[in-house]
């Protein structure tokens, strides 16, 4: 590999920390912590991988800083300062292997596991299929509260020695809730314009900002759309959206799309698991459900192709100034990498099931040897979540 072929391997900072290269481990929930938040090996080992794998920047998946903003039993908490330790022995590892790490901060808003209750959400709405539960809307009071925990997450995420931290403004989860105006039908200083609608957003950041000082990396996961039945984010909104984050001073954006109710086979494109999620339900209903799910989430609407949130770059990149752009989404050609980097489409490489079957992919191209990328998009990876298993690679294999 000759040096103008290493672009992929060149340094850049996002904030004050510089990443040895261009490679990030986009956000990938791992279904593998203790059902209280904790971490043990099972949830290390996969930090361990990839930093040996020698990716620049690890972005978590999803840690909660609130039980009410909690969307799985196995996610990982960030909700009291008991679970500091757990990650700083992880994140201690991580750093001796060469990787930085950030970690990614989410309320469920709507998409939240609280048996019982009705989870919060700017407005309420329908009952929601993926999380059976019926949203209701948020009194002011518990905004305030949400914008709380969550910024008190990101001192903890500091002091557990993360390098960074991103706040999930993405796939339907609460902050993308209230940006949205499918979810968001709020007519106060919440929601009713574009701008009242950044505002939940804005109040984060500032508050994220205010905990962790001046000079802590904080970056955010954003829509360019939300794909849900009735128009949300679209790219024009969202664009105006990523503008005001940098005008506020994020440290860098990584784009994405759809939401995990409506559209999660959109998000990530590829085959339906439908077995591994009808095994989720008891015995006797699932060759029904099975049925179902075919007819609502049919393999056609979700046909796998290269980058597909790239043509968004040339509407997002020009107003981000110096600030970094992360792009994640099909990502599979190690060639169409270097020329999406080389061009300035985008500042980073950003991906998730590649990672999951390969996690020393980076390692080997660094080493000259360019393998391709053998994930197919199964999406089998996915299905071992409602069986309440950790996410791996289960390429082609029947559940």
């Amino acid at each position: 590999m000759g040096e103008d072929n290493r672009i992929l391997f060149t340094s850049k900072d996002i904030g004050n920390v510089t990443i040895k290269n261009r490679f990030v481990r986009s956000a990938t929930f791992e279904n593998a912590a203790n059902k209280d938040g904790s971490i043990g090996e099972e949830y290390i080992k996969i930090y361990e991988r990839l930093s040996k794998g020698e990716v620049g920047l690890i972005i978590t998946g999803m840690v909660h800083t609130s039980d009410d903003g909690k969307s799985y039993d196995r996610q990982a908490g960030l909700h009291s300062d008991e679970m500091i330790a757990g990650f700083s022995a992880m994140n201690e590892m991580v750093h001796k292997n060469g990787s930085k790490i950030f970690a990614q901060l989410c309320h469920g808003g709507r998409q939240s596991m609280i048996l019982g209750f009705r989870p919060p959400a700017p407005s309420a709405g329908m009952m929601d299929l993926t999380f059976r539960v019926f949203p209701r809307p948020m009194k002011n009071q518990e905004i305030l509260s949400a914008i709380k925990t969550l910024a008190v997450g990101a001192k903890r995420a500091q002091k557990a020695g993360f390098d960074g931290i991103q706040i999930h403004a993405a796939h339907g989860y609460l902050v993308n809730e209230f940006l949205s105006p499918y979810f968001n039908r709020r007519n106060d200083e919440w929601g009713g314009s574009p701008e009242k609608r950044f505002n939940f957003l804005k109040r984060v950041y500032e508050s994220m900002r205010e905990a962790v000082g001046s000079s802590y990396p904080i970056t955010a996961k954003m829509n360019i759309e939300d794909h849900t039945p009735k128009p949300g984010l679209t790219i024009e909104e969202s664009a105006g959206h990523i503008k005001r984050l940098v005008d506020l001073g994020i440290d860098a954006v990584e784009i994405t799309c759809g939401t995990v109710s409506f559209s999660l086979f959109k998000q990530c494109r590829g085959n339906v698991p439908v077995k591994a999620l009808a095994k989720a339900m008891i015995k006797p209903i699932q060759p029904f459900t099975e049925i179902t799910l075919k007819i609502a989430w049919p393999d056609k609407n979700y046909t796998f192709y290269e980058n597909y949130n790239l043509e968004a770059c040339d509407k997002v990149k020009p107003l981000m100034g110096n600030t970094p752009l992360i792009l994640v989404g099909g990502l599979r050609n190690y060639e169409s990498m270097e020329k999406i980097i080389r061009d300035r489409k985008a500042d980073f490489i950003s991906m998730c099931r590649p990672f999951i079957r390969q996690p020393m992919i980076v390692k080997n191209w660094s080493s000259g040897d360019i393998k391709q990328i053998t994930c197919n998009n199964c999406n089998n990876c996915f299905g071992y979540v409602p069986l309440d298993e950790s996410v791996r690679c289960n390429l082609n294999r029947a559940f």
